[in-house]
């Protein structure tokens, strides 16, 4: 899964805003799929949230999108105002996962 990292900027002393690819900071959020996956578990709980429905399944580890190669995973899809990312073209999704007690977060190729 190739990643780019996200762009950030300071809004307060509490709070950071991100940035789509094209710098605009208008995003919505779409989508979130959670994985939960303990270390290296052949089978992956997927939760899936699109709007008001929410779809909840197991599925081999291998076959879902985690964006960890071992563990837990989340990925948010967002729709950029600006450029339209996400809305007519390729997916806009922000990943965040765990590797080795670190936590990640890049945007995905989707």
């Amino acid at each position: 899964m190739d990643t780019t990292a996200p762009y950030f900027e300071t809004y307060s002393d509490s709070y950071l805003t991100l940035h789509c690819p094209c710098g605009s900071e208008n995003l919505h959020q779409r989508e979130t799929t959670i994985f939960e996956r303990y270390e290296d578990e052949p089978m992956t709980t997927v939760i899936a949230q699109k709007g008001r429905d929410v779809e909840v399944y197991h599925s081999p580890s291998e076959d879902t999108r985690n964006p960890s190669a071992r563990r837990h995973g989340l990925i948010i899809r967002f729709e950029c105002e600006q450029c339209s990312i996400g809305k007519y073209s390729k997916r806009l999704e922000l990943a965040i996962w765990q590797h080795k007690g670190s936590t990640f977060v890049g945007w995905v190729d989707g």
